[in-house]
């Protein structure tokens, strides 16, 4: 089930290249004082799949703490590393200098011990159709405290099961980012699919000082929503039959406000394999956004993948966060580091955002709590989360 589909070839199998071209003449400082004690994070707990792996190697990266992670993806039905984990962990231990132990395939504990930071140009490839955004998930974070700007070339699959698709990072994740005062540029060269993969996307990645905290407590009322169906490689029949369908559904649901529903089919280049997928988003009159996306099967139903999507998000909308479930436990990570309390309104915490806010807690010093919503209206279960980030600072930026 969890299957990211087979290499294209196994020599293109976790290539992790560092090219010093976008480095600049590094200012000596010193580095921040190392811990020397070893943390134990139990790959095993909650949801128990990749992104214990993932917040665990970025928080090591930038708070320079050596890490030990047992019983990697122990709840998954294929244990320890894939192509895709790996590939990403060698990112960031190319990021960082780190040394590394374990890092094999389907290994099920790594010893990372991370160094000092650096910049330039990093080029990774899975070798399957695994995510590039989550890689780009694993990265992003280490790069914006790198001492000048770097640029990653991330190949794999830009569209995969149980992982955000490029769509939502491009829209929905810089933006939420933009409000902690960071962002990111990101160009798709190719898309790829499962299970041939082979897509590309490019990201540029400019370093803040710091993180500023996140308010976001009011949800406020939709006032545009957008779909967009984007194909590769098959019959533009399939794109329309999935428009229409969302469109329609999304309609029904705005009927008699005056929320209009913008809908279009966009071609993409794919240079192996053939797909199609869904990004739909809602946006309000307090600067919410709040996505759904999803990927298409050849042999499946174009109206079944749209009403399945925009069931999701007018889900999270009914709900009256200010956030969807995809973004509830990726802005975890940003409010540990930030300066101050940020406080976020969402939907019910979902098992990934539990399990982000109890590696936060672990690996560092930022303090959670999550209350209920007391003024919920009828069919919404809000609650909010609350964070005294730790106010990491960037050792190579000047305010």
């Amino acid at each position: 089930m969890y299957s990211r589909g087979p290499s294209r070839s196994e020599d293109n199998i976790n290539k992790v290249l560092f090219s010093p071209e976008l480095s600049l003449a590094l200012p000596k400082l010193h580095r921040r004082k190392v811990r020397e004690e070893v943390m134990e994070v139990d790959g095993s707990l909650l949801e128990g799949g990749g992104q214990i792996l993932r917040n665990s190697v970025t928080l090591s990266c930038l708070l320079e703490q050596c890490i030990t992670i047992r019983n990697i993806r122990a709840c998954r039905p294929k244990p320890g590393l894939s192509a895709q984990h790996l590939t990403g962990i060698q990112l960031v231990q190319m990021i960082c200098e780190a040394g590394l132990t374990g890092g094999l395939l389907r290994s099920c504990s790594i010893d990372f011990t991370p160094g000092s930071l650096r910049s330039g140009k990093f080029v990774a490839d899975i070798g399957t159709a695994g995510s590039v955004c989550l890689l780009l998930q694993i990265a992003l974070p280490c790069l914006l405290y790198a001492p000048s700007p770097s640029l990653l070339v991330l190949k794999g699959g830009t569209d995969a099961d149980f992982a955000p698709p490029i769509d939502y990072y491009r829209h929905v994740v810089s933006h939420h980012l933009a409000l902690f005062g960071a962002g990111f540029t990101l160009q798709s060269v190719s898309r790829g699919f499962f299970p041939k993969g082979g897509g590309e996307v490019v990201v540029g990645v400019e370093p803040v000082p710091s993180l500023t905290p996140l308010t976001l407590l009011k949800r406020g009322i939709v006032t545009s929503v957008k779909v967009v169906v984007y194909v590769a490689g098959v019959e533009s029949s399939i794109g329309q039959r999935c428009l229409h369908a969302a469109k329609s559904m999304l309609e029904r649901r705005f009927t008699g406000s005056q929320v209009k529903v913008e809908a279009s089919v966009s071609l993409e280049e794919c240079q192996f394999g053939r797909g199609y997928g869904v990004y739909m988003e809602a946006r309000t009159d307090t600067g919410c956004l709040l996505a759904s996306t999803g990927n298409g099967k050849l042999k499946g139903s174009p109206e079944k993948l749209a009403t399945d999507t925009a069931e999701t998000l007018i889900r999270d909308i009914d709900l009256g966060g200010c956030v969807d479930d995809q973004m509830q436990d990726q802005i975890i990570l940003f409010m540990t580091l930030a300066e101050g309390v940020s406080r976020v309104k969402t939907g019910p915490l979902t098992m990934h955002t539990r399990t982000s806010i109890h590696i936060a807690e672990q690996l560092t010093e930022a303090k959670y709590s999550v209350t209920r919503c007391e003024d919920n209206g009828p069919g919404e279960d809000s609650y909010f989360i609350e964070c005294q980030g730790i106010g990491l600072r960037n050792l190579y930026c000047k305010e």
